[in-house]
């Protein structure tokens, strides 16, 4: 059995209060530990890395609002909360989300790889689509020169503990020069209520690779998930990456992305988070290589008393490197965001063109949005740019509308839609740019938005 949130603690803070909180029960997590290496079949290194990562998770304990990181995210109700490993259980391909036209999938069930609702379409040569486990056994040497290595999350203590306990995950390898002509589509399914999974993804793409990966999360009741991504994007490669949210709105979603580009490689994201009581990303990305580009793109949709909170680090690392970040958030109700971005530019890296945005929509006087763009600059020679904006409706816009005979729950529903709709019909996979696209005239309808107090 997989040990229990509900045995954390937070005890007195001593000492320095920016401190992580320790927490108790670390007996009971080490016996639980214990009895899930026993029963798998892995490399020597593999356990010795899992211990490692669950003695930095002892380190760090469960985030208290004290940490400049965790400021707005509280996450102190998981101590009340008793999670467990989720059975393997069979599930309806009916409640699987879908992507129009051929392409390769894995599913995942309770962090566990599903075959039955899996397919995939025929490979390249020597590419490799399994999951993560399986690929440890058979391409040991693979897996084991990346996974865990990409640095820029090592005090997040979810991401240690997905380094510790996961089961099962995603893999994708594509060698030189080679293209995955269809999309692959990782799916990951939570079934049970008061259950907790791991899941891992690793990517690895060689020289001058290409591929497009769309990863959907969703589930049924209370529960916490907490993903791990690892991407290596290595010289000339070419990765569109698209990351959909949508758990259960009692869900807890703790997310870590991790990206390392080589020279000349690009890195196109777009992520879209819908669902969970709680969802937090934690991205990292450095651009390793002179000449790489990342272009990260979110929406984040609120309401009632959803928190969607995204933290971000671009870090350039060589010359003429170049990103884009631009976050958006519409929030109702009492719905809550957090953004922390960050650029950091090393001395190095001149040459640097970096720019990073965040707008936030409130359609409610009980809506709030924390935003918090920031730079790093050790380079003289770059061209760096952020900003930030909160507000409501543009009235003028509403009463442009008005007056051409909309009415005015229609009219507010346009311009919500005409906002979020920036960052979907950018995306460049056309199945998935329409599938988004109606989930949000689904969520932004006329008659969801008549509470609008702006």
């Amino acid at each position: 059995m997989m040990p229990s949130l509900g045995a954390l603690a937070e005890p007195p803070l001593k000492g320095n209060i920016m401190a992580a909180v320790a927490f108790a029960g670390q007996e009971t997590y080490r016996r639980d530990f214990n009895y899930f290496v026993s029963r798998r079949r892995e490399p020597a290194s593999m356990l010795e890395a899992r211990r490692a990562a669950l003695e930095r998770f002892e380190t760090l304990g469960v985030p208290s609002t004290r940490l400049e990181a965790w400021r707005f995210t509280d996450v102190s109700p998981l101590s009340q909360r008793t999670f467990q490993r989720g059975d393997n259980v069979a599930v309806g391909a009916s409640i699987i989300p879908t992507l129009r036209g051929p392409h390769h999938r894995l599913t995942f069930v309770n962090g566990r790889y599903a075959p039955s609702l899996s397919r995939l379409q025929a490979l390249p040569d020597r590419a490799l689509v399994a999951s993560l486990g399986q690929a440890l056994l058979t391409h040991p040497e693979q897996v084991e020169a990346y996974l865990g290595r990409l640095t820029g999350l090592e005090d997040n203590p979810f991401v240690a503990r997905n380094s510790a306990f996961w089961e099962d995950g995603a893999f994708l390898y594509l060698p030189r020069g080679v293209t995955l002509e269809y999309p692959l589509h990782l799916v990951f399914l939570t079934a049970n209520d008061d259950t907790i999974s791991h899941p891992r993804t690793l990517i690895l793409l060689e020289e001058g690779a290409q591929a497009t990966v769309v990863v959907d999360h969703r589930g049924n009741g209370a529960y916490l998930t907490c993903p791990v991504t690892e991407i290596q994007v290595n010289t000339g490669a070419t990765l569109d990456y698209y990351l959909v949210q949508e758990e259960d709105v009692q869900a807890w979603h703790l997310n870590g992305l991790r990206i390392c580009q080589e020279r000349d490689s690009q890195f196109y994201a777009h992520m879209l988070s819908s669902g969970g009581l709680l969802a937090r990303t934690d991205i990292n990305a450095l651009l390793n290589g002179e000449g790489a580009e990342c272009y990260l793109h979110g929406l984040t949709l609120v309401k009632n008393t959803q928190l969607g909170d995204q933290h971000v680090r671009v870090e350039h690392a060589k010359p003429h490197g170049t990103s884009r970040q631009i976050f958006q958030g519409v929030l109702e109700d009492k719905g809550r965001t957090v953004f922390d971005g960050l650029i950091h530019v090393h001395e190095q890296a001149q040459r640097t063109d970096a720019s990073q945005s965040n707008r936030n929509l409130l359609l409610s006087r009980q809506a709030l949005a924390n935003s918090n763009p920031r730079l790093e600059i050790l380079a003289d020679d770059v061209k760096c740019n952020h900003g930030s904006t909160v507000g409501f409706l543009d009235p003028d816009a509403l009463f442009y509308l008005r007056t051409r005979g909309i009415g005015e729950a229609e009219a507010k529903a346009m311009l919500v839609y005409a906002f979020a709709n920036d960052n979907v019909e950018n995306i460049r996979l056309a199945p998935l740019r329409e599938r988004l696209e109606r989930l949000l005239s689904e969520r932004l309808r006329p008659d969801s938005t008549e509470r609008i107090s702006a």
